[in-house]
């Protein structure tokens, strides 16, 4: 009898121990049950995305597309010191776009840039270059175009697209671009 309370311990500590470890095996079946007959169908479910439709009539694309079908800038060049100019069939095709452009987007304007090498004074050069923008202005109204859509200006010399250490640098200087202007 002295080995009683001892053997009631180990038994109890037995019976925890196999309570425990059905308890522990049930929770197994159960979670496991939940986990591949409730979770995983539903984790493999086709899930349906609701999509937005985009507006038609989205502002900035719509003058993305304008910009894109819009005539590219002209440049026509002139001798040194110069105010006349030669054309070609290029440059009629390009003005022709351009009047064109200009009939369909009444709200769209010519500007008639006028620059000029870096010889000369400051103030001269800046007068050349509105001889030379005036100069094609004529002459773009001579092919129909509206003189109140053309917007002559002179940048003289301020407004390089070459060097103006070489003589190929200052001959590309020495032009007037024609380019679209939207109101």
């Amino acid at each position: 009898m002295d080995n009683w309370p001892i053997y009631n311990l180990t038994n109890l500590k037995m019976r925890i121990l196999i309570t425990g470890f059905v308890l522990f095996v049930i929770w197994c079946f159960i979670s496991s049950w939940i986990y591949n007959d409730k979770l995983l169908p539903a984790l493999k479910k086709p899930v349906t995305v609701q999509t937005m439709p985009e507006k038609q009539t989205n502002e900035a694309d719509s003058l993305m597309k304008l910009k894109a079908l819009m005539p590219g800038n002209l440049s026509i060049f002139f001798e040194f010191n110069g105010t006349k100019f030669k054309t070609d069939q290029q440059t009629d095709k390009s003005i022709s776009e351009f009047k064109v452009w200009l009939d369909k987007y009444t709200g769209s304007v010519l500007a008639v840039t006028g620059n000029t090498d870096l010889v000369g004074t400051s103030e001269y050069n800046d007068a050349l270059g509105m001889k030379r923008a005036l100069v094609v202005c004529k002459y773009l109204e001579g092919k129909g175009i509206n003189p109140s859509r053309i917007k002559p200006e002179s940048k003289g010399e301020n407004n390089p697209s070459a060097d103006y250490l070489t003589e190929e640098g200052r001959a590309k200087n020495r032009r007037t671009e024609i380019s679209i202007k939207m109101q």
